[in-house]
């Protein structure tokens, strides 16, 4: 498979958007700091995160709102507070979600077996951007 660069995908993403934003993603992440790399890193790309939860439960307590209903992927950080991001994808499964999922850690990867379960990618942290943009090119392509 041919590694895309940043420069490559500028350039995709800049004729195909017109640097507006075209996909939208909501990142449940309890570090502030991480957040606003994802948000102003993929924000380049024409890509929307929105908006950063602190934790499950103050997702599964906004799920009414519009920006989660428009959401094209949803990003949840492995080591929340209270609720793991495993146990959130979970419980959305159960609710019926359908919309892809992408689990990100600085810790190891969730076995094989949970992330088909799931039906979700794993990224991890730190952020390899075009890792991240190749993940969310391959799940929106599917839709």
């Amino acid at each position: 498979m041919k590694r895309l660069t940043l420069s490559h995908l500028e350039k995709d993403m800049a004729m195909q958007n017109n640097n507006q934003p075209t996909i939208n993603v909501v990142y449940v992440e309890d570090e502030p700091s991480i957040a606003q790399l994802l948000v102003s890193g993929l924000g380049l790309f024409g890509i929307r995160v929105y908006p950063v939860f602190m934790s499950a439960e103050a997702l599964l307590e906004n799920m009414d709102r519009k920006e989660f209903q428009e959401a094209d992927l949803l990003f949840f950080d492995i080591r929340l507070p209270k609720m793991t991001g495993v146990e959130l994808a979970k419980e959305l499964r159960n609710r019926g979600e359908k919309r892809p999922f992408v689990l990100v850690s600085a810790w190891p990867a969730p076995d094989k077996a949970t992330l088909e379960e799931l039906q979700a990618e794993f990224l991890p942290k730190p952020f390899d951007f075009p890792d991240v943009i190749h993940t969310i090119q391959k799940l929106t392509a599917k839709m």
